[in-house]
């Protein structure tokens, strides 16, 4: 279950208190192996882990298209992940990193030069997808509505919602985003990704690895990551809300 009830007390500024019974989140912990060597550890919630591993390893860098997936396995309790893909990489085994809003999200294997070379194909987009996104944000996110505790990001084809992730952390959200596109054959030039959260460096980086040209945000970029959309030619939005975003 991703939910569980815990007893708390809510405290006022006069001394009183009131107990009351509330929902929150579980952490489901997953270790990734990659062709024998251990990957990543990630801290998530327990749901679409399929779709978070393909995702991770398309945002990573580590694959480009579904057909380098030989196979993905789970252990019986869904915290150990087994997957072998169709080639073989020079590891940075000294290599370790943690993503920026993730602080128990481990990657501990890199491939050098994992951003592509090129820039992303240009994409059209119309100003009522944006909105679209934004009003879709506004009524969507089950988990979110019964916890405040998870970050929303909605996959999308000109406009329209096809997925939605929910996630304790923006970069899990977004892999299993980028996954379900990956494992459902989704062209990435037809896609864009809604996040509910900040959009740091690393972020843009997942999302230019994946090919996809259409990133929007209900909060904010970083300087870098706006720098790094531009060089990319990654469409990038954000404070997108119902009634208006920005653009870089």
């Amino acid at each position: 279950m991703n939910i569980s009830s815990k007893r708390i007390r809510r405290i006022f500024p006069d001394g009183r208190f009131v107990e009351k019974d509330i929902l929150v989140l579980n952490e489901h912990k997953l270790s990734v192996r990659v062709n024998g060597m251990l990957f990543c550890n990630l801290v998530c919630t327990g749901e679409n882990l399929m779709e978070l591993v393909a995702g991770h390893l398309l945002s990573s860098g580590l694959i480009e298209k579904k057909s380098e997936i030989s196979s993905i396995f789970f252990c019986e309790t869904k915290n150990n992940a087994t997957v072998f893909l169709s080639k073989d990489f020079e590891w940075n085994e000294n290599a370790k990193s943690e993503e920026s809003c993730c602080p128990k999200n481990e990657q501990f294997l890199k491939i050098e030069n994992s951003l592509p070379p090129e820039k992303l194909p240009p994409v059209d987009y119309k100003p009522e997808w944006i909105f679209a996104l934004a009003n879709a944000f506004s009524s969507d996110g089950v988990v979110h509505k019964y916890t405040s505790g998870t970050h929303i990001c909605i996959l999308a084809r000109k406009g329209k919602p096809v997925f939605t992730a929910e996630d304790i952390g923006r970069h899990t959200a977004l892999d299993k985003a980028l996954g379900y596109m990956l494992l459902n054959d989704i062209p990435p030039c037809d896609a864009m990704i809604f996040t509910s959260g900040r959009v740091p460096v690393d972020m843009v980086e997942k999302v230019i690895r994946a090919r996809v040209g259409i990133l929007v945000s209900k909060s904010v970029p970083t300087s870098d990551s706006l720098s790094l959309a531009k060089k990319y030619g990654l469409k990038l939005f954000f404070r997108a809300w119902p009634d208006s975003y920005d653009c870089g």
